[in-house]
């Protein structure tokens, strides 16, 4: 019988060093391949999907004497962990120069509407945070589901199993979704807007963040429905 690290072998498509050039390679170029960096007792293993783009996960799955998977840990890809200290840096940049330095030199005529703003910008980022970050635990648990399948370390009935369980109308979950459907809706609808009004990269990217949200969270509930 084939050990796991024989099974991943035969899985894995490109061998690359994980590194960040490589991921920002992987991000442009390599969709779809199963990408691995091979060490003697640990491999790290990406697969760039449709879904989560530049922020996907990697695997580092270490293996013991007998090749046999001892433990898989999941954390952020470099590429994924540098855009989103870009992105954070942009965010801080935006709330720290065109809205809190501006309300502190008009300290003597804030009004209400300042703090409007600043709590409107703040309530669409922690959407914006709140669903990418919904999007890729979700990813990342399918592309790991996927690879404990692949291994024959469990089966997709028992998965679909597990996930059938899962009350999708819990009061947590009820509570999330009357937050992120809106949310969703609202930035499609500004998005929409936007690029009608010239302005594309930004409206695109929130667009695509609610359009994925909406789909595949209402595909969920429809196979859940379903079955």
């Amino acid at each position: 019988m084939k050990s796991h690290k024989e099974k991943i072998d035969e899985l894995i498509t490109l061998e690359r060093e994980n590194n960040l050039l490589n991921h920002i390679s992987t991000s442009l170029f390599n969709r779809g391949e199963t990408i691995a960096d091979k060490k003697l007792n640990e491999y790290i293993i990406w697969i760039r999907n449709n879904w989560v783009g530049t922020f996907y996960p990697i695997f580092k799955i270490n293996f013991n004497e007998k090749n046999e998977i001892k433990s898989i840990k999941t954390e952020l890809s470099l590429n994924g962990k540098l855009w989103t200290i870009i992105l954070c840096g942009l965010i801080i940049s935006f709330f720290l120069f065109a809205l809190i330095i501006p309300m502190i030199q008009d300290f003597k005529y804030l009004d209400y509407t300042a703090l409007i703003v600043l709590g409107i910008f703040g309530l669409l980022t922690f959407g914006f945070y709140t669903i990418f970050r919904k999007i890729y635990l979700n990813e990342t648990r399918y592309l790991l589901n996927d690879l404990k399948i692949a291994l024959g370390i469990e089966t997709k009935e028992n998965f679909e199993k597990i996930e059938h369980k899962k009350n999708e109308w819990s009061v947590k979950m009820i509570l999330f979704r009357l937050f992120s459907y809106p949310f969703s809706i609202f930035i499609i609808f500004m998005s929409i807007y936007a690029i009608n009004n010239g302005v594309y990269l930004k409206s695109i990217f929130g667009g695509v963040i609610g359009i994925v949200y909406l789909y595949s969270d209402i595909s969920i509930i429809l196979k859940k429905r379903n079955k």
